[in-house]
């Protein structure tokens, strides 16, 4: 069956941002719209341009350590910076969520047959929110589930050579302590792989989310919100309306007394 989302974007890839550059309507808000529409509007652009950012970095270093294997000395460093993205990118999809869900006066795409509601289909990344957001209050539950990995674990496929033949990385990272070294699944995997790395999937408790897999349903989701905003921004009291946004500003400091610069 097809997914009622899929007409609202184009197929997205893994190196592709959500937002499709200034012209996107969550960045041409005129004034005259309310305080709280704006809000939520401007709420929900920067959750996806976070995304965005820390899903990138994340998947440019899940490849790097997939196809460059980091010495286990390293490995601290390495994973902190990869979970440092990961739970930015789940930080990032449940603001998304939030102001989604809440949005007053939007519609939204009807789950019907086998497609998923977008309150279901993020749901799991609340949840994994909560874990990270409780982890004291929650810690002999992850224990008891998996271990006690506290950053939880990243899982995700990465290609390493098309021809003669397909090969592919299946890749975990788990930060911390163990009680015996573990051993790789030898279960069988079905995916699509976006060359060369997909199916990026964080893992704490019994509590797992595809983030790969999500981006796709947000994509779909900010398409269909694009599409009202534009109908709404074209009625005639918007019309010729100012758009202010994004402001940097700075400003010459002249102290009263010395400031001791280092310049090292």
């Amino acid at each position: 069956m097809k997914d009622e989302t899929s007409q609202w974007y184009l197929p997205l890839r893994g190196d592709e941002n959500i937002l499709l550059g200034r012209k996107s309507a969550l960045r041409r808000i005129p004034i005259n719209i309310t305080p709280k529409q704006a809000f939520f509007i401007d709420g929900i652009r920067h959750a996806a341009e976070i995304l965005d950012i820390a899903y990138g970095r994340l998947r440019t270093g899940l490849t790097t350590v997939a196809t460059n294997s980091p010495q286990p000395e390293d490995l601290p460093h390495v994973g902190a910076a990869l979970f440092l993205d990961a739970w930015a990118v789940v930080d990032a999809i449940d603001k998304f969520r939030q102001l989604y869900l809440a949005f007053p006066g939007m519609t939204r795409p009807d789950a019907t047959g086998k497609n998923t509601s977008a309150r279901e289909a993020l749901q799991t990344f609340r949840d994994l929110r909560n874990i990270g957001d409780h982890l004291a209050a929650k810690a002999d539950w992850v224990v008891a589930k998996d271990g006690g990995a506290a950053l939880g674990e990243l899982t995700w496929l990465t290609g390493a050579q098309l021809l003669p033949s397909v090969v592919v990385w299946d890749c975990i990272l788990r930060p911390g302590t163990m009680r015996s070294r573990p051993t790789l699944s030898t279960s069988p995997i079905e995916s699509t792989l976006d060359w060369p790395t997909d199916c990026i999937c964080l893992k704490i408790g019994n509590h797992q989310g595809n983030i790969s897999k999500i981006r796709i349903h947000i994509a779909a989701l900010i398409r269909h919100l694009e599409f009202q905003l534009e109908s709404i921004f074209s009625r005639p009291e918007h019309n010729d309306t100012p758009i202010i946004n994004d402001f940097f500003g700075k400003r010459p400091l002249q102290p009263k007394h010395p400031i001791i610069v280092n310049d090292h």
